[in-house]
């Protein structure tokens, strides 16, 4: 073959191949015209704080919380009205999570895990603790196919959060306990990396000196710690990307690192990544209200004086829980994209 020809052949090949290299799309900016509602979740004379949010689609939302009467501790939205069904059940939730209708898990306070099958609630498992603990809480809940789910907690004593965290694992017939070093933090919240199956956790260590924030990612065998910090932390998927929050930071995640992505000092974003689509479409709590990120820059989108830490989004509809600790309220406020 002749040089001429053969480094011809080479330059086609190479412009053959680079043409068919896919890139990812580009992320596009999160709109910003909701209009928005607030409901009022009323548990008459209970004492109630909504404190996790899960739903299929904006006409099959949960929100459920800690209350001073068991029959208030569910709640329902069905496309038009917040209810509760006013049964009593031996549950405390501290997390909720699905990934259909017809398949819901909530953990609790109380050493157990309930699911709904789209008819009913049930007790799905009681989950034995070491002797030296008076209860086992679930704090949070993270899954990609109903085969293949986790959640996160720890073991408590004398109501008392006392260094023994969790993961527990779902694959399909049974929650099993995971084998993990043993750490000194409450795990609060998880994320799972879609690519890699690997955990993030985000935990809380009660020092004298104040709370202390702690983040992980668990392989299976490491369980390396990525951040410890003064504060409160909270771990999302937005997207297939992971985000870390710890006071005005947002991290990102990659790697088994974390890299620091914005530093929000000072403006009065101070909060957790509430709940988004992207990183160029998410919300995130602080002062005076909630704040969205759309790839430039933050914006205030809601102003309300409440605490708002959890939500849920969905193609067209966001839904936020706000509370007033002060006066013991908690509303639902709705988002909705014309």
């Amino acid at each position: 073959m002749k040089p001429a020809l053969s480094i011809l052949l080479i330059v086609v090949t190479i412009v053959s191949l680079s043409c068919q290299h896919t890139t990812e799309p580009e992320l596009q900016p999160g709109r910003r015209d909701y209009v928005w509602t607030v409901d009022t979740i009323n548990p008459g004379n209970e004492s109630l704080y909504l404190g996790r949010i899960w739903g299929s689609s904006p006409n099959d939302v949960w929100a459920v919380g800690t209350s001073s009467w068991s029959a208030t501790t569910i709640w329902h939205y069905d496309g038009v009205k917040w209810k509760t069904d006013s049964i009593p059940r031996k549950v405390n939730p501290f997390a909720i999570f699905g990934l259909s209708k017809n398949e819901v898990w909530l953990g609790n306070l109380n050493n157990t895990i309930w699911k709904y099958n789209g008819n009913t609630w049930f007790q799905f498992g009681e989950y034995k603790i070491e002797s030296t603990y008076d209860n086992m809480v679930i704090n949070y809940f993270d899954g990609i196919s109903k085969n293949n789910i986790y959640a996160v907690g720890g073991f408590m004593r004398n109501t008392t959060y006392h260094g023994k965290a969790i993961i527990m694992n779902f694959n399909g017939i049974s929650w099993e306990f995971m084998n993990i070093p043993e750490t000194d933090a409450a795990f609060t919240v998880v994320a799972i990396e879609p690519k890699t199956g690997i955990l993030v956790i985000g935990g809380m260590v009660f020092d004298p000196t104040g709370f202390i924030a702690k983040v992980y990612c668990w392989d299976g065998k490491e369980l390396k710690e990525l951040l410890s910090d003064y504060g409160w932390s909270f771990v999302i998927r937005l997207g297939d990307e992971i985000c870390v929050t710890n006071a005005s930071r947002i991290y990102k995640y990659s790697n088994k690192n974390l890299t620091l992505w914005k530093d929000n000092n000072g403006t009065g974003i101070n909060g957790n990544i509430i709940c988004g689509r992207s990183r160029n479409d998410f919300f995130i709590s602080g002062i005076n209200g909630i704040y969205h990120y759309n790839g430039k820059e933050f914006k205030i989108i809601y102003e309300i004086n409440l605490t708002v830490e959890r939500g849920i989004i969905f193609d067209k509809d966001v839904f936020f829980i706000g509370i007033d600790y002060l006066n013991g309220k908690n509303y639902i406020i709705h988002g909705q994209l014309k």
